[in-house]
């Protein structure tokens, strides 16, 4: 699909050639799973891209930047547990995953897709034990007794992997209606947490400068001016 096409443009085309039935959900999970990778890219870049990077966060803003990881990382996995729930949940229907078998007219693709659900459940299982006994809701065993089972550790290994899976499935589909794949896992942001870090070292830098300069007591005269109230 052409990168260049507006959101309106790529809507209306999935639900050309998708259809009136499939063409909302294939489009609605597109939207979902594309926000999915867009945050976890932005985890990534702050907090996998290098020990010199989790470095600078620290001495900038510890507790701010040790929030933002712990606020990200569990929507993270909140986002990939509602992905994968059941269709339906009492009176209420989802959005998610598991619809899109039944949602294409294709036989074989349906049993394709259904089996690639099926490995996508697995690989967010870990996912889901979070949701359901800490993050969504409270265990109260795991809150208050120091002996109950622990919740299994998770890494970020295993969500790259969950993420593959979810993608395998909507290119699947992408492939067999559109030809091709969406590059989820390139999702392109300007003033990004890149463009941040580069805003922090600059910020950094030219505070060890000044620090040297009233040091060696030769400060600026814009060393001695109090901070700027924003």
């Amino acid at each position: 699909m052409d990168r260049h096409q507006s959101p309106e443009e790529v809507e209306q085309k999935h639900l050309q050639v998708f259809g009136q039935g499939l063409g909302p959900l294939y489009h609605a999970l597109y939207k979902d799973v594309t926000w999915l990778h867009a945050k976890w890219l932005e985890y990534r870049k702050l907090y996998a891209q290098s020990e010199e990077r989790v470095d600078l966060l620290n001495r900038t803003a510890p507790f701010f930047f040790r929030l933002v990881q712990d606020v990200l990382w569990k929507d993270v996995l909140l986002h990939i547990a509602r992905l994968t729930d059941p269709p339906k949940h009492q009176k209420f229907e989802n959005l998610t995953l598991r619809r899109l078998p039944d949602g294409v007219s294709d036989g074989g693709l349906a049993d394709e897709l259904r089996s690639l659900v099926r490995t996508a459940l697995e690989r967010c299982e870990f996912a889901r034990q979070w949701r359901n006994k800490r993050l969504a809701h409270r265990d109260l065993a795991l809150a208050i007794d120091a002996k109950a089972a622990p919740l299994p550790a998770v890494s970020r290994q295993q969500v790259e992997e969950a993420l593959a899976s979810v993608r395998t499935i909507m290119n699947r589909l992408h492939d067999f209606y559109l030809q091709g794949a969406v590059a989820y896992e390139r999702f392109l942001a300007h003033d990004d947490a890149d463009a941040l870090v580069c805003h922090l070292a600059v910020g950094a830098r030219f505070e060890e400068r000044q620090r040297e300069r009233c040091r060696e007591g030769r400060p600026l005269p814009e060393d001695l001016e109090p901070a700027p109230e924003v």
